[in-house]
């Protein structure tokens, strides 16, 4: 093994999970993606990041199933240690190595660790603008990797030892900065727990498992899957079902019915388990995480305690007589903190013994609400929801996918898709546990009461909460139908990807606790998870696509660079063609004239919005000129809203510009999402145009399906540029440098995509 580089992150204020999820959303690119979560899911610093291969992973099974790590390397790529990668991160990287066709052997992100660094404080400032909280304007990579820390030894429970382990960090000082100070209270309760010295000297929680295991009263374990993973003899004898039976079914099947408590729900409950022939077995239930944390493995454990049912009534839990028929009381030697002043467990009941009013109508009222188990339930549907997207293959249905994946988790009643229209308003795509009516009133309601255009999922409060009942709230009720669902509130989720709001999801929820800060933030990272699946397949759709709807506009402002160009330096620009650069970016290719290069050069550099301009080639009465833009300009924001741009042209401070849509686009959607940016614009014509099929088309969509992304963007870019002309119009370290790659890498891609360019010419032969 190699010498591991030496951490010595300083100590910094601690970058909570939901800032982690604003700045996780913020990131515009999967470059930008990988560098953030590699940083802060894998704890790695920038360095080690620039080191990163696809050849570095491998995967380990055990008993519970498959792990992925990750050799991290020195700079003599000697092995240093092995990082642990998140099933789901490591899909991220896996789909960015796939995409842009690196190699086993090359790095997955070419760049300096400057360049890292660069790029986590990019995505900081765009997170902070989004979202209001200032201190992602600071964000760093050592801030990244101390929420890596903090989230694997505070909420996941791990040893710090294997965190330092797995992380970049050279001696448990280093790490300890990262984490909150040690006091009495904390030292305390590890020593009981440890059962050292002090009141549990005599005993240790591993002999109170042991009792408990061989104890009369009924025990079971889960595991996160909410099946059952042990099961006790007093659990058997009680449900006459051997443990064996019982171990790898869901834990659903114990309770008599529907009658299972929420999932996640601590605490003392009533239910009825299912008991001998399929007869209800009155019960209480105290569960609560295995080991005390419910972030390890989710596994809990949960006791059952028989009650009488003829001693069911309102606020007087069943008491046991003991062996010589005395009940316990208040002042007796079973009277306990906790208990409800008669030794018995404090249970709130309805007025028929069986769940009070608020309750969801299950049978069971979990003490103490259940928003943990809310959000331990949204967390999962997250993973569930990627899951789903991942094999949709068009807009309605990534709609019923997510709608029925939702409705099914125990936290939501129904779930609802609407679709974003052209006059602001919102029509319904998909529900499911609601009628139509019911699902109609939520439309009715979102047109009327919400901008629809206007909300973004990073911004905070927009996740909102619309009551039935008499609760305030920023939305005014709805009704259900007498048939639907009794929820006590919706929550309104916009489906948004960088700056196109598709939609709205709402859901609907039976606990008054439903819909807290955690949970909205959340699922304001599922409605971005939508929005982007539904981009990439409206992307797709129109590279397929034999028919297109073609938009024409005329723009006026000068808050486009072009047309601002044209005004004050009395120049034409014609659009060759765009290429998409790194970090958000798109190259433009601009032949243009009536002005010197060099005055336009020197016009961009006090532009914003635009990166670098250079010249590429002089034709004498007409140039070349290569923009890198990052900032909002027409033909951006078309791409943005879907759109493929054939044609621009600017001349006399007017620009007009061409872009192509699917058959199926809202137009007025697309109208108004580009005059939202650009107000001094009109909509010039629209048409429907077929794609002519011919040997040419063919020749090039067979390719289109050879080539990946990456390889298809440099080699368009180096045609472009010059490149391939002589003399060359661009060397290749300009066009690395314009595009955002090492020089290397570039030459890679060329390589590999000539090769498949030719191979398909000389092949059809």
């Amino acid at each position: 093994m190699g010498q591991r580089a030496r951490e010595t992150d300083a100590a910094a204020e601690p970058l909570p999970t939901a800032a982690y999820e604003r700045l996780r959303r913020a990131a515009t690119t999967y470059r930008e993606s990988v560098v953030v979560r590699l940083c802060g899911e894998v704890g790695l610093s920038p360095t080690e990041v620039a080191r990163v291969r696809p050849d570095d992973f491998r995967a380990v099974s055990t008993r519970a199933g498959t792990h992925h790590l990750l050799t991290v390397v020195d700079d003599e790529g000697d092995a240093v240690r092995d990082a642990y990668v998140p099933a789901d991160v490591r899909s991220a990287v896996e789909r960015y190595v796939n995409e842009r066709g690196i190699g086993g052997d090359e790095r997955v992100v070419a760049v300096t660790p400057r360049r890292i660094q660069m790029v986590v404080g990019e995505v900081g400032e765009r997170a902070a603008e989004r979202s209001g909280d200032d201190r992602l304007r600071t964000v760093s990579s050592t801030d990244l990797r101390g929420y890596y820390a903090r989230r694997l030894v505070h909420e996941a429970g791990l040893d710090p030892r294997v965190v330092l382990a797995i992380g970049p960090w050279d001696g448990l000082d280093a790490l300890c900065r990262h984490l909150d100070p040690v006091g009495i209270e904390t030292v305390l309760d590890a020593f009981e727990r440890a059962g050292l010295g002090g009141p549990t000297a005599e005993w240790a929680p591993a002999d109170l498992g042991r009792a408990l295991a061989s104890a009369d009263l009924p025990v079971v374990v889960t595991d996160a899957d909410g099946a059952v993973a042990f099961a006790n003899d007093g659990l058997a004898a009680l449900t006459e079902r051997s443990g064996d039976d019982l171990v790898g079914g869901p834990a659903t099947a114990l309770y008599h019915g529907d009658a299972h408590p929420p999932a996640g729900s601590s605490g003392p409950t009533r239910v009825r388990l299912a008991g001998p022939d399929g007869d209800p077995v009155p019960v209480v239930r105290v569960a609560a995480p295995l080991n005390g944390d419910s972030a390890r493995r989710g596994r809990r454990i949960a006791v059952f305690v028989e009650r009488e049912a003829s001693a069911e009534r309102v606020g007087e839990p069943a008491e046991r007589a003991d062996a010589n028929g005395r009940r316990p009381t208040s002042d007796g030697p079973n009277a306990s903190a906790g208990s409800n002043g008669r030794g018995d467990l404090a249970v709130d009941d309805g007025a028929d013994g069986s769940a009070p009013a608020g309750a969801d109508g299950t049978g069971t009222t979990p003490a103490g609400g259940s928003v943990p188990a809310r959000v331990a339930d949204t967390i999962g549907a997250l993973g569930a929801v990627a899951a789903v997207l991942a094999a949709a293959s068009k807009r309605t249905e990534v709609a019923s996918r997510v709608c029925d994946r939702l409705a099914a988790t125990d936290s939501y009643e129904f779930a609802w898709v609407g679709s974003a229209t052209g006059d602001r308003g919102v029509v319904s795509t998909a529900w499911t546990g609601i009628d139509e009516a019911t699902a109609e009133t939520l439309a009715e309601t979102a047109t009327d009461d919400v901008d629809v255009h206007g909300v973004a999922a990073d911004q905070p409060g927009e996740v909102r909460t619309l009551p039935t009942g008499e609760r305030e709230a920023p939305l005014r009720p709805i009704e259900t139908d007498g048939d639907g669902p009794s929820v006590d509130a919706v929550a309104v989720v916009p489906i948004t990807y960088g700056d196109t709001t598709h939609g709205l999801l709402a859901l609907g929820a039976t606990d008054e606790d439903a819909f807290g800060s955690d949970e909205r933030e959340l699922l304001g990272s599922v409605g971005w998870q939508v929005g982007q699946a539904i981009t990439d397949i409206k992307r797709r759709n129109l590279l397929l696509a034999d028919s297109v709807t073609e938009l024409e506009f005329r723009v006026e402002s000068d808050r486009a660079f072009f047309v601002g160009a044209s005004r004050a330096l009395d120049a034409a620009f014609e659009l060759q063609g765009l290429v998409p650069g790194e970090g958000g970016s798109l190259l433009y290719f601009v032949t243009m004239r009536g002005a010197s290069p060099e005055a336009v050069v020197d016009f961009a550099a006090d532009a914003d919005g635009i990166e670098n301009a250079r010249l590429i080639r002089d034709y004498g009465e007409r140039y070349l000129v290569e923009f890198v833009v990052a900032g909002e300009e027409p033909a951006t924001t078309l791409t943005e809203l879907g759109g493929h741009v054939t044609e621009f042209t600017v001349e006399d401070g007017a620009q007009r510009v061409t872009a192509e849509f699917t058959t199926e686009t809202d137009v007025r959607t697309v109208f108004n999402g580009f005059q939202s940016a650009f107000s001094e614009s009109t909509l010039f014509s629209k048409h429907e145009v077929e794609r002519p099929v011919q040997t040419t088309d063919g020749f090039r969509r067979s390719l289109e399906d050879d080539l990946t992304d990456k390889q298809q963007s440099v080699l368009r870019a180096a045609y472009l540029a010059g490149y391939f002309e002589w003399p060359r119009g661009s060397t290749a370290e300009e066009l690395a440098d314009s595009i955002g790659v090492s020089s290397p890498t570039l030459h890679n891609h060329l390589r590999k995509a000539q090769q498949k360019l030719l191979t398909a010419f000389f092949d059809d032969e």
